[in-house]
């Protein structure tokens, strides 16, 4: 899934005790913002959401930088892993959301290759600053939904 040289990974793994059935739905664009502080919007743009092709428009923030972008699904298969591509924003990205079973829970991991529009010197102070802060914000996030899904 790797891009670029520039590209700054983000990814994240938390094991939860709840069926795919009940994690995945809570995994869609339109549903995020529930859970994920860095998503304040998100709707989706196609008739469909839980098949490659689907698209959505959405409106972020990660530390304190503004972020809208539409993306599409690339990649489905249902309670099990989808992948997806930014097509239109102010910045480049590609995800993976991924459900593994393991002997008592499900192993959620999330995977984020991501390129914001600095010059040179904006990604390096990307890579030192702004993805630390990404990856705080993305297990806090993590948590959050365990404990909706746990309680």
């Amino acid at each position: 899934m790797r891009g670029g040289d520039f590209l700054a990974r983000i990814e994240r793994s938390i094991e939860i005790e709840a069926p795919p059935s009940k994690i995945w739905p809570l995994l869609f664009w339109d549903r995020l913002p529930e859970w994920f502080e860095g998503i304040k919007a998100a709707q989706y743009t196609s008739e469909d959401k839980d098949c490659v092709g689907a698209t959505a428009h959405v409106v972020g923030e990660t530390a304190g930088v503004r972020v809208e972008f539409d993306v599409e699904i690339t990649e489905y298969v249902e309670n099990e892993r989808a992948t997806w591509r930014t097509t239109a924003g102010n910045f480049t990205a590609i995800g993976l959301t991924r459900l593994d079973p393991t002997d008592s829970h499900i192993k959620l991991t999330m995977t984020i290759d991501y390129e914001l529009p600095y010059s040179i010197l904006g990604k390096v102070i990307d890579k030192l600053l702004v993805s630390r802060e990404f990856e705080k914000d993305f297990k806090r996030d993590l948590e959050k939904l365990k404990g909706m899904l746990e309680k």
